[in-house]
């Protein structure tokens, strides 16, 4: 039997190595932009955070794509799924590196923030002192690093919730085309990926929707209450898909040469 860790760590690779590129990009967009501001006479040691900043919206979202189509990969192509271990174990691995993979991401961005900020904090500093005297006048000023946790946890809820889903819907639709001859699996096949396409943009509305509303929930104080029923809500939603879908991969699913 494969080891758990054996996998995990072999499907981390090619899901670190997109989130290496992303990076990648971002820094040669900030440094474009950044020389950009320079031509135009407007540098100064807090160019190259807000270039950050600004930048760092564009992997962040891009990634979810990405992860989604690799995770997705995963469970059809047999490089990892003729694997010998349990689909259970096999849809954690596979799951978690994804997960993984995005927190890997979010801590090179914290990172990356937090460098161009020390560089610029001659510039940053009254902008932060205004910050921190407007955050003691409202709620979040009582507890700012639990909001802030709160915010990153709910917002890798929703996460893992649009992952299980996008597997759910393509899993369903994989076992479907095994039944159909070859010629209509293209055609289905096809028709999945423009499925998945507009899942995906429906999905990434979803969840900016959602972190701009629990960030609105966590700073006004209150609906604590109601955005923990809705956190309890996704997380049921989550352990359903789960076993529907490891449900698939065990019965229905089959791999595709890559």
């Amino acid at each position: 039997m494969t080891k758990f860790s054996s996998l995990f760590k072999a499907m981390s690779g090619s899901k670190f190595r997109s989130i290496h590129i992303l990076m990648l990009l971002e820094l040669a967009a900030v440094a474009v932009s950044s020389i950009w501001t320079l031509i135009q006479g407007n540098f100064n040691s807090g160019t190259l955070f807000y270039a950050v900043m600004g930048w760092s919206v564009i992997p962040s979202l891009v990634s979810f794509v990405l992860l989604a189509v690799r995770n997705e990969q995963a469970f059809t192509r047999d490089t990892f799924r003729l694997a010998p271990i349990k689909d259970s174990l096999f849809y954690a691995a596979n799951l978690l590196s994804t997960f993984v993979s995005f927190l890997y991401l979010l801590v090179l961005q914290a990172v990356l923030m937090l460098l161009t900020a020390l560089i610029g904090w001659s510039t940053l500093s009254p902008i932060y002192d205004d910050l921190q005297t407007n955050l003691q006048l409202s709620t979040v000023g009582s507890n700012p690093i639990g909001v802030c946790l709160g915010m990153l946890a709910i917002m890798l809820v929703i996460y893992l919730l649009a992952w299980s889903t996008v597997s759910l819907v393509h899993l369903i639709t994989s076992a479907a085309s095994n039944y159909l001859p070859r010629a209509r699996q293209r055609l289905v096949n096809g028709i999945v990926y423009v499925i998945m396409i507009i899942l995906t943009f429906r999905v990434v509305s979803f969840l900016m929707g959602q972190v701009a509303w629990i960030s609105t929930s966590l700073m006004g104080g209150n609906t604590t209450s109601s955005w923990w029923v809705g956190v309890t809500i996704m997380l049921i939603i989550i352990v359903v898909e789960t076993v529907a879908n490891i449900f698939l991969l065990n019965k229905w699913v089959e791999t595709t040469a890559n």
